[in-house]
């Protein structure tokens, strides 16, 4: 199932345009998924039990270069790796909520933006490392795009360890809904007045 909304979009949201790349400062760095070496990653990731567990999209390399071109194509969604002192740690997709299927459960602002992550490697989490890089890529949102007030996500509902992780990093609770694909906890994480 495609999460993305492409009918009756508001002037506003397509004027929006393709979700920002959060502004990382050390020790985190972010790059675009761009090379065949970085889609080989992302594949290898999801095909880890705690990944594919929720995901539950471990696909072939040509599946996964398919998918991520696609993104890249569109202004939906952007797909990135975001390092810890210069070693891959996370595949990030940054979205416009306003284009996704949780946009629909509340009345989303065009620049409201959602953030998908996957903690590639079992060994890294646990650790407090998620927790850090989600709040690390919030505040790289917020600063990237002045007009957004929101940061959502939306892990499964079942996923306890994914709910800590976020409400760690500054989300609340807003509600468990049906998005078709899953039952997920929408979680949302205010701008801060820092960034106001």
């Amino acid at each position: 199932m495609s999460r993305e909304v492409t009918e009756g979009l508001a002037e506003a949201v397509v004027a929006a345009g393709a979700p920002p790349a959060p502004l990382l400062s050390a020790p985190w760095s972010l790059r675009p998924v761009v090379t065949d070496d970085d889609v080989a990653l992302v594949a290898r990731w999801m095909a880890e039990p705690h990944v594919e567990l929720f995901w539950e999209q471990a696909w072939p390399v040509a599946r996964w270069r398919a998918a991520i071109d696609g993104q890249r194509d569109g202004d939906y969604s952007r797909p990135y790796l975001v390092s810890h002192r210069g070693a891959p740690l996370a595949y990030v997709e940054i979205y416009r909520v306003a284009r996704d299927v949780v946009g629909l459960q509340y009345d989303a602002d065009a620049h409201d933006l959602g953030i998908h992550l996957a903690l590639g490697e079992l060994s890294s989490t646990g650790r407090g490392l998620g927790r850090a890089m989600v709040r690390a890529v919030v505040d790289g949102l917020f600063a990237a795009d002045p007009r957004c007030a929101v940061v959502v996500a939306d892990p499964d509902e079942r996923h306890a360890m994914a709910r800590r992780m976020f409400a760690g990093a500054g989300f609340a609770l807003w509600g468990v809904r049906d998005l078709g694909h899953k039952r997920a906890a929408i979680l949302r994480h205010e701008r801060p007045a820092i960034f106001m």
